[in-house]
């Protein structure tokens, strides 16, 4: 079995272990996390609050100047990431020659959408110094930025060593996402191992997965499993979903179908409003004499809707959006779960090595809706149902494909 399936229990648990004490260790670690760069750190834990001191002050009279625009940038980031580009870019020329203000510049140009100068920015850093992308804010971001750069496996090998320390993310979302962008691209690693189906080949039940591709997904199960026993937040039904989406890729449909249950429960207040919503709209439509095209047309709008995850940035493989939301319908609106299914295969999923799980789940609910292969026209409504809403991944460009990364 994979390294990191086998480590990812033990490595979960270091996080919780280092909030027992206080030891000079500890306060390494602390600071590390705090994303403060080593020339602004005082060398005394008694004097870890006072930044610099006298003497360094003296050797480097610009160092407060350089120390206060990196502390500025850093706040800067989540909402200004021009101003902090900015603010790295003076501190550079202020005192050139270190690690902290390359790492400034790279997570600029990652928030700014420009993974390509991200990368760049991060492999300075990195020659100057191998530890200035340690903390796990920085991390998080050299592993988006390895993985939206085609970088699978270094990506992966990131969110390995950054997942043990997701306890010091701010936010419960922030985790959830960390754990989903690993998933996602452990799958994508999966698939890439795993055979790849034929053009034109029959329909079949989806066999067992390699034992590489098996131990990838492996992977991405502990992962989710992971998020999904940690807090609830805004990303459940997303872990959720890519948790059963894993299990079937894995051979485990009943696993599978029995998350879906437990997802369908949990959306059925959503799902009732949402068939509301498309009688009262079918019945308008019905009043306008539109015809049945649009009173269809009006229904499967409603059901996109009622399919629509709350991010996909976590995605390595763009086409697993459709995946995703073919089993979000799947217990609530079987058609447009079929239709969804039939996107998929239509599309990159058809030639991929997951089409003959996507097959044996659209099979599944023909036989459920009680008939045999749809018409071709329903092939097309997934696609364009979907049309309004373009992906908003931005793991879309540069595939691996989770994401994702996969996979924010």
């Amino acid at each position: 079995m994979h390294l990191g399936s086998l480590l990812l229990p033990a490595l979960l648990a270091l996080p919780l272990a280092a909030h027992g004490g206080q030891s000079s260790g500890d306060l390494v670690a602390a600071a590390a996390a705090a994303g403060r760069p080593p020339e602004c750190s005082a060398r005394s834990s008694r004097a870890i609050a006072r930044g610099p001191s006298v003497w360094e002050r003296a050797r480097a009279p610009e160092l407060p100047r350089y120390c206060d625009l990196l502390a500025r940038g850093q706040a800067q980031l989540g909402d200004n990431p021009e101003a902090a580009r900015e603010s790295a870019r003076v501190a550079d020329q202020i005192l050139p020659g270190h690690a902290a203000p390359q790492v400034l510049l790279a997570r600029a140009a990652l928030a700014l959408g420009s993974a390509e100068d991200a990368a760049r920015a991060f492999d300075r850093a990195r020659r100057i110094d191998p530890r200035s992308v340690e903390d796990p804010h920085t991390l998080h971001d050299l592993a988006r930025t390895l993985a939206r750069t085609g970088k699978r496996d270094e990506a992966i090998a990131m969110y390995r060593a950054l997942v043990p320390r997701i306890d010091l993310l701010g936010t419960a979302d922030h985790r959830a996402l960390v754990l989903l962008e690993a998933a996602h691209l452990s799958m994508a690693a999966a698939g890439a191992g795993a055979p790849t189906a034929a053009a034109g080949a029959p329909t079949a039940a989806a066999g067992a997965p390699g034992a590489g591709a098996r131990a990838d997904l492996d992977e991405a199960i502990a992962y989710l499993r992971e998020a999904r026993q940690r807090a609830q937040t805004q990303l459940a039904r997303d872990v959720t979903l890519s948790l059963a989406l894993a299990l079937d890729r894995a051979g485990d449909k009943a696993q599978a179908d029995a998350a879906l249950e437990g997802e369908a429960a949990g959306a059925a207040p959503e799902a009732a409003r949402t068939r509301a919503e498309a009688a009262a709209a079918r019945a308008r439509a019905a009043d306008q004499h539109a015809g049945a095209a649009a009173r269809e047309h009006a229904a499967d709008h409603l059901a996109s809707a009622a399919a629509r995850l709350r991010t996909v940035d976590y995605l390595a493989v763009p086409e697993d959006r459709l995946a995703l939301e073919a089993l979000a319908l799947e217990r609530t609106t079987a058609a447009a779960a079929i239709a969804r299914w039939e996107a998929y295969l239509a599309g990159a999923g058809g030639q991929g090595p997951w089409a003959a799980a996507a097959r044996a789940r659209l099979d599944a609910l023909r036989k459920g809706a009680g008939g045999g292969p749809r018409p071709a026209r329903a092939a097309a409504a997934g696609p364009a149902a979907d049309a309004p809403r373009a992906p908003r991944s931005r793991a879309a460009s540069p595939a691996p494909g989770p994401g994702a990364g996969g996979a924010p």
